[in-house]
């Protein structure tokens, strides 16, 4: 008798967390349930044709799954999806994906269902958080999407981890990504590897960010952004923007006066510790961290940088870009940080050519930008520190090794 379809239902089991590095290690997932077969997507439901095992595991916070899956005969993998003309991207599921639906509560009338495809050739995003709280995706890897890989919208106590997020953020401005159109002067970036958009209290820890348009990015269209932490992340050859960018696009940030409305905007208090930041932006305009805003009325404040080796990349490795009178990107912290040769590629909106470790400059607003430099190693650049500030640059215990000129004014 032919193996019939039939959609497991298991009471998961509790378990250790097994290592999230892509690889499945069988003694580390001993204590989950295992599954044999996915269903193909035809009418009728039947059992894909090669080989697949998942396990279904968790804890009283997470829950793990784990997939190993064989080729289709033949050995190659059917990839033709491209967007919908509807914007639906459906015909995805009818390409060679891994696509996981959970449903933690089958009986319950208006229950919820959680949807993951993770290879994303032709959607928008590989992965999506929405207003969502305490749930995580880790060790997964994450590619080809229009728009960024991995996606968090008005959420709080994210965590991704240990994720590979490569060669997303395809979709050019005729996409209909919203992330991918120009604002003004700035070219869509896509949404960049992995963006925190209006979340908090999140973490981006232990993943590799790297050929997407840009690494990591922060924003607030549709409230603050803040107590993130980026951490221990590689973030490597994004080569047309940053490597990690804390920008404010809400005008809403800041009164009419330039004070703080928290409560409705800004990028602030998050962390930025324990990254290896390395040749981001090359062939595009790409700082190693950037803070800016990219609107009147934005602000990008207090956060803190810190812990992390930052070299090879187009603009400075920390860039203050402060772009209009009304934005506020002071009170931001840079310390304790290796930062090697960087602006690679100059830049061009303040005239820095020359190569440079942190630069602050205020576009010729004449506002001043409070920002303090402190215990860093800043090594093989032309200019340390390009100091545009205003005067409200606060330095202190860096180190300069083989640096012309150590603050530039």
């Amino acid at each position: 008798m032919a193996p019939q379809y039939a959609v497991p239902q298991v009471r998961l089991p509790f378990m250790a967390a097994p290592s999230m590095t892509g690889a499945v290690r069988r003694g580390q997932w001993a204590g989950a349930d295992e599954m044999v077969g996915f269903c193909a997507n035809t009418p009728p439901p039947t059992l894909a044709p090669h080989t697949a095992k998942f396990w279904v595991g968790g804890s009283r916070r997470d829950l793990f799954v784990a997939v190993v899956s064989g080729t289709p005969p033949g050995g190659k993998l059917l990839a033709r999806a491209n967007p919908m003309p509807t914007g639906t991207n459906a015909a995805t599921s009818l390409d060679d994906a891994v696509e996981i639906f959970v449903d933690p509560s089958p009986r319950a009338a208006n229950g919820e269902i959680y949807q993951a495809i993770i290879n994303a050739k032709g959607l928008d995003n590989g992965v999506t958080f929405f207003a969502a709280g305490s749930a995580s995706v880790s060790g997964f890897k994450v590619t080809g999407a229009l728009g960024e890989g991995i996606l968090a919208v008005a959420a709080q106590k994210i965590t991704i981890k240990h994720n590979v997020v490569v060669h997303n953020d395809n979709g050019g401005a005729s996409s209909g990504w919203f992330e991918c159109s120009p604002q003004g002067h700035v070219p869509g970036d896509c949404g960049e590897g992995i963006h925190l958009l209006s979340s908090h209290d999140s973490l981006i820890a232990g993943n590799r960010s790297m050929f997407n348009s840009g690494g990591i990015l922060l924003t607030d269209e549709f409230g603050p952004n803040f107590d993130n932490t980026i951490s221990g992340n590689l973030v490597e050859d994004n080569l047309y923007d940053c490597g990690v960018t804390v920008v404010s696009h809400n005008p809403a940030a800041l009164s009419s006066k330039g004070v703080p409305q928290p409560t409705k905007g800004g990028t602030f208090d998050n962390t930025i510790s324990g990254n290896m930041i390395i040749s981001n932006g090359t062939l595009g305009e790409g700082a190693g961290i950037v803070f800016a805003s990219a609107v009147a009325g934005g602000a990008a404040y207090n956060n803190k940088v810190t812990g992390n080796e930052i070299v090879g990349n187009g603009l400075s490795g920390v860039t203050i870009h402060q772009h209009a009178p009304l934005t506020d990107v002071s009170g931001n912290v840079i310390t304790g940080n290796w930062i090697g040769t960087n602006n690679l590629t100059g830049d061009p909106g303040t005239g820095d050519s020359l190569t440079t470790g942190v630069l602050v400059d205020n576009g010729g607003t004449h506002k001043v930008i409070d920002v303090t430099v402190k215990k860093n190693t800043i090594a093989w650049n032309t200019y340390g520190i390009y100091n545009h500030s205003g005067g409200g640059l606060t330095q202190s215990g860096n180190i300069f090794l083989h640096v012309a000129v150590h603050v530039k004014k």
